[in-house]
């Protein structure tokens, strides 16, 4: 009697093994832990610079000293200078992705346990920025005319014509910079069905 006992336990075991195998059954839980710590820091400098520029013109001078002297000039212009620059440009981009959780849980069951899906994310992102763009801090400086006579009776010690002419052109200056910050994102799938 013992012994038929025995085989109808067992029998009613593979039964339910057999069925829990059909349905997938399950009492399991399933936990997933997804655990980020970041700290992000961008020191960015951009500068586009066509500026700073001196021009000088030149001079014309005369210088007499002594007793009659005729006719002892400087003629003409000083020479011109000129400083012509291109356009200057100059751009950065920062980008950063901090801290990103894809999760996807597939159980294809009939379970009965939890299904449990936990994002921690901690994240620090700092950026420093500059940006400049500078066409400016020129200078131009026309050239002089002198004339120093010293002593008795000269006559026509001249310094005759114009100091040189100086100018600056400078072409445009840009400057762009673009930050993006994606920080703790999170995507998360569960998807629990019974075949």
């Amino acid at each position: 009697m013992k012994k038929i006992i025995a085989i109808a336990t067992i029998a009613a075991f593979v039964l339910s093994a057999s069925t829990a195998s059909a349905w997938h059954w399950s009492s399991s839980d399933i936990t997933v832990n997804n655990n980020n710590g970041a700290y992000v820091k961008n020191n960015v400098t951009t500068v586009a610079d066509t500026g700073s520029n001196v021009a000088i013109g030149g001079s014309v001078s005369n210088k007499v000293e002594g007793d009659d002297n005729i006719n002892n000039d400087a003629n003409g212009g000083g020479g011109n200078a000129a400083v012509t620059t291109g356009a200057a440009s100059a751009g950065s981009m920062v980008e950063n992705y901090v801290n990103k959780n894809t999760t996807k849980v597939n159980a294809d069951c009939g379970c009965k346990g939890d299904v449990e899906v936990n994002n921690y994310n901690r994240a620090k992102v700092k950026n420093n920025v500059l940006t400049s763009a500078d066409s400016g801090y020129n200078q131009a400086f026309g050239g002089d005319v002198k004339n120093k006579v010293k002593g008795d009776d000269n006559e026509n010690n001249d310094a005759d014509g114009s100091g040189g002419a100086a100018s600056v052109k400078t072409g445009s200056a840009d400057a762009g910079t673009s930050v993006v910050n994606v920080v703790n994102k999170n995507l998360t799938r569960v998807k629990k069905s019974a075949n």
